[in-house]
């Protein structure tokens, strides 16, 4: 039970042995079924006179596929005194306890029908946006008492909203449920918050205009109103490139 006890451990070590001076195997195969006695003494010339060995005494081989479980391997050899350790995981296991990928296999389809769910509503939410996009020109046209500018200002508002929703939902869906990676690159999601805030600075700037443009047809004292959303809209035209620009600085940097 005793040698057994790292496998507890190290869920994904698999087996276990040592290998004398002489590159002699000097234990039996340990792993978390028992001990393999039938490979002790088999020289293992091979497999210690081709590598080098750290400064800390390790030395880490590149993935391979083991020949029994035909699934990828790596092995670790420490180098001890006169004798070498070797130390065999299997590597999917190795990375799911380093988690660096979804460890659980029902978390990560909860979360994956999670992020589903949400992008394709988003989406809907998009189609909506453009069939009610239509909707305004169509009553642009059917009915004559209609502003025709505001109706077709209305109208752009929402495509660049349904565009904006449409691209972050695909965004979603692409990266956490039909290509999920294992990591992160290129500041993705700060890449996304910029181009969703381009989206809805578009929409804020056609509704300034077209605040705009009613003011000038009926009422010019109501112009302090359209001058609030302009230096809204510069404000966050300003913030977006503060943070455009940082995210910038800190590319180069690194």
């Amino acid at each position: 039970m005793k040698e057994k006890s790292i496998f507890s451990l190290f869920t994904s070590l698999k087996s276990t042995y040592k290998i004398n001076s002489k590159y002699k195997q000097v234990t039996p195969l340990y792993t978390d079924d028992g001990a393999d006695f039938e490979s002790c003494g088999v020289d293992k010339s091979h497999l210690l006179s081709r590598i080098q060995f750290r400064d800390d005494n390790l030395y880490i081989s590149n993935s391979y596929v083991n020949s029994r479980s035909a699934t990828p391997y790596i092995t670790i050899l420490a180098h001890v005194g006169d004798e070498y350790q070797v130390y065999d995981f299997e590597l999917y296991t190795l990375l799911k306890d380093l988690m660096l990928i979804d460890g659980d296999r029902r978390f990560s389809m909860l979360t994956q029908l999670f992020y589903s769910f949400f992008g394709f509503i988003l989406i809907l939410f998009s189609l909506g946006l453009v069939f009610y996009a239509i909707f305004i020109i169509y009553q642009v046209f059917a009915n004559d008492n209609l502003e025709i500018l505001s109706g077709f200002f209305r109208s752009i508002i929402a495509l660049t909203l349904g565009l904006a929703i449409f691209d972050l939902a695909k965004t979603i869906l692409e990266h956490e449920v039909f290509y999920k990676e294992l990591s992160r690159k290129n500041n993705l999601e700060n890449r996304l918050l910029a181009r969703f805030l381009i989206s809805i600075i578009i929409a804020l700037s056609i509704e300034a205009m077209m605040v705009v443009f009613k003011i000038v047809l009926s009422d010019y004292s109501q112009m302090i109103h359209a001058f609030y959303l302009i230096i809204g809209v510069g404000f966050m035209i300003i913030s977006l490139s503060l943070f455009i620009f940082i995210l910038r600085y800190q590319g180069h940097k690194e």
